[in-house]
């Protein structure tokens, strides 16, 4: 399924992990960001919904590095500081 074929309602769903962090920073990105994401943005972020949670936590939290999803997680870092109190 291509990057156009996703409706919101269902990026919204595959945004539901097993880990209540890893559900806000993903609806943080899609939230705040996907709608004005570029097409290849709007691609890695499919590819991080992909992942396995584990592996998406130690992105998201700056454990791992992945060069190809800098923009995105930095967004999502953006998102949910600007969220905290």
């Amino acid at each position: 399924m291509t990057v156009e074929d996703q409706p919101i309602a269902k990026l919204r769903w595959r945004c539901r992990r097993g880990m209540r962090e890893l559900d806000e920073a993903m609806r943080a990105y899609l939230d705040n960001h996907y709608s004005d994401a570029t097409q290849e943005d709007k691609e890695r972020f499919l590819a991080l919904l992909d992942m396995q949670d584990p592996e998406l936590y130690r992105l998201i939290n700056g454990k791992d590095k992945d060069a190809r999803y800098d923009p995105i997680i930095s967004a999502i870092t953006a998102s949910l500081k600007a969220a905290t109190p």
